[in-house]
């Protein structure tokens, strides 16, 4: 089998020419999740015997379209740096004729956002209570410099190459983006479409109600969420704010609402990433923000939008989703792991559906007919030897294959269970209700 890290050695020897080192490589490693772009860890020694940590970046095989390219999102790193937001160094952008490397300093931490509310959780009560406070407050200093006057006046000078000219409203910069995402999806799934016309709808009605006044757009992160945020669990601090490439011109509103999206809380209770509060997040953003009247402006738009945007988070991750599902390459190894991220459209448009439907798609799961039964055996036991017995005897990447493919065989198994009504309804409504039942039911199966 060949070597994943082996073509990553000639890069991280030019990077190295290029900041002036000479250096040993000791490792390098793939590191888990990454469906957009790969990430390796390497462990270097340099001359003077010091040891270096460098986390390198490269495209897969297809881009997410309107996602920044590597040059792009390296440039976006570097002007965050330069206004003070908290990201990981930038160290060189390494351009062959077939590559295109970023490579950054490692920054310690925990980016699983399952684990770090777990890791929350264990703290006692006070001291919870007092680093879920400060975590959150520091997230809206990172929002507040991000989307600062200067930092949009500095961007639209210096990353003209890499961003569009900056608009003149930002509420129309973050609309057109759903809409220029939403235009890619090669066969939106009928919930996806409903999902789509209803938010804009919405959309209409809030600048309708926002008036003549245009705000001019700001920097957007636009995947502002736990998994980007590196948190070290030992000093309870954010170190970087990671995975740049959905970076846009946009309304401030977007970002608030993504990281408080019940989509990005990770089963975790609070509003705010699934551990802190919109008042304290506010509450960081304020300390930072200098303009007073675009701190109330701020702390209106949250107390009348932030339902909506919360909503506009959940829709543009559902057609980021239906995206990655589409793009999966047939014999690829991130091919798998595509199409489970297009699977899970339904469950990611659940709430922001029931909320606009009024209701609650329900379905339920037909048994195997009697000739399925003996193939739906036959998956069951491939899924549990994947999970319970290959699985438990891998680590790392391997484990997380294997935990793929048997979750794979899981919806595989539920897809069985559909009921084979072929009516179509002829309201459209209605059908994409009916579409996203079966779907959610085919995704929450357990067997």
């Amino acid at each position: 089998m060949t070597d994943p890290t082996q073509d990553i050695r000639p890069i991280i020897e030019q990077a190295a020419e290029r900041i002036g080192l000479k250096v040993s490589i000791q490792e390098i490693r793939r590191l888990s999740g990454g469906a957009i772009n790969q990430n390796f860890l390497a462990e270097l020694i340099d001359s003077t015997g010091q040891t270096h940590r460098w986390v390198l970046r490269r495209g897969q095989s297809l881009p997410i379209p309107g996602s920044l390219n590597r040059a792009a999102e390296y440039a976006v790193v570097s002007h965050a740096a330069e206004i003070g937001v908290t990201v990981a160094k930038p160290l060189a952008l390494i351009e062959n004729q077939n590559t295109s490397v970023s490579v950054f300093q490692w920054c310690p931490g925990q980016t699983d956002g399952r684990a770090i509310l777990s890791w929350l959780s264990k703290s006692d009560q006070r001291a919870n209570t007092e680093i879920t406070k400060q975590l959150t407050q520091s997230l809206g200093i990172q929002l507040a410099r991000l989307h600062s006057a200067q930092s949009a006046e500095t961007a639209a000078a210096k990353l003209s190459a890499h961003l569009e000219p900056r608009p003149g409203d930002g509420f129309t910069a973050s609309i057109d983006l759903l809409k220029r995402s939403f235009a890619r999806v090669k066969e939106p799934k009928s919930y996806l479409i409903a999902a789509y016309e209803a938010c804009l709808n919405e959309a209409d009605a809030i600048q309708q109600a926002r008036g003549e006044t245009k705000e001019p757009a700001c920097i957007a992160h636009n995947d502002f969420r736990l998994g980007n945020l590196m948190i070290d669990p030992s000093t309870s601090q954010l170190t970087a704010v990671l995975d740049w490439e959905f970076t846009a011109w946009g309304d401030p509103m977007a970002d608030i609402g993504w990281v408080s999206a019940p989509c990005w809380r990770f089963g975790g209770a609070a509003a705010v990433a699934g551990f802190g509060s919109v008042d304290d997040l506010l509450t960081g953003y304020a300390s930072v923000c200098t303009d007073t009247q675009a701190i109330a402006q701020i702390k209106a738009r949250v107390a009348s939008e932030l339902g909506f945007w919360q909503r506009y988070a959940h829709l543009r991750w559902a057609i980021i989703a239906a995206q990655q599902g589409e793009r999966a390459i047939s014999g690829d190894v991130e091919a798998l792991e595509l199409l489970l991220t297009g699977a899970m459209v339904a469950s990611i448009l659940e709430p922001t559906l029931t909320h606009y439907w009024g209701l609650s798609p329900s379905a339920t799961l037909d048994a195997p007919a009697p000739a399925q039964a003996a193939l739906d055996q036959l998956l069951a036991e491939a899924a549990y030897h994947l999970k319970s017995h290959l699985g438990a005897q891998l680590s790392g990447s391997q484990r997380y294959s294997a935990l793929m493919s048997a979750n794979a065989i899981r919806l595989a198994r539920g897809a069985l269970r559909v009921g084979q009504n072929t009516a179509s309804p002829s309201d459209p409504a209605a059908q994409a209700r009916r579409d996203l039942a079966a779907d959610l039911a085919v995704w929450s199966f357990r067997g």
